[in-house]
């Protein structure tokens, strides 16, 4: 069903003329006749097993009505089957255990070989912030053991 631009009633048919204040709707006729045989083709082309050029004619489609739910279903569709296929192909799984040694390696190395003074701050900041913590953890420690202890402890001499 169409809508007519001018006077916004719907149009039951294809028809190329609006019957309630006959405007010219031939282009947007053949809007929706190549629509819908843009759609019918992807199908047929699914349906035979050519999933490539069904997945370039729904495209085709999506370039001319990007809201259509039919073509943006069956290219999610696809979408999904070719990132779950490249998430498990053992390629796929050395290539990024490869890439994460990689990054290991350079990051381990960046710290020996880079003589910037960014890389001694880091340094520098590191060795404080341990440092800070080694003397807070003294500091708790000495406090509680001034303290005494918490409960008191019966000997044998002490009477009961």
């Amino acid at each position: 069903m169409l809508t007519c631009p001018m006077c916004k009633k719907t149009v039951p048919r294809l028809d190329k003329q609006c019957p309630t204040c006959r405007t010219d709707l031939s282009l947007l006729v053949d809007y929706v006749v190549h629509l819908q045989d843009g759609l019918q083709h992807a199908e047929a082309l699914t349906r035979a097993g050519e999933l490539g050029e069904a997945v370039w004619t729904y495209l085709g489609v999506l370039e001319i009505d990007p809201d259509n739910v039919t073509a943006r279903r069956q290219v999610g569709q696809v979408v999904a089957a070719v990132r779950h296929f490249d998430a498990d192909i053992p390629g796929r799984r050395w290539l990024k255990r490869l890439r994460k040694q990689a990054k290991f390696r350079h990051w381990t190395s960046s710290w020996t070989t880079d003589y910037s003074g960014a890389s001694w701050l880091n340094m520098l900041l590191l060795f404080l912030l341990v440092l800070g913590a080694l003397i807070l953890g003294y500091a708790l420690g000495s406090s509680a053991g001034r303290a005494g202890p918490a409960v008191d402890i019966p000997t044998e001499n002490t009477p009961e």
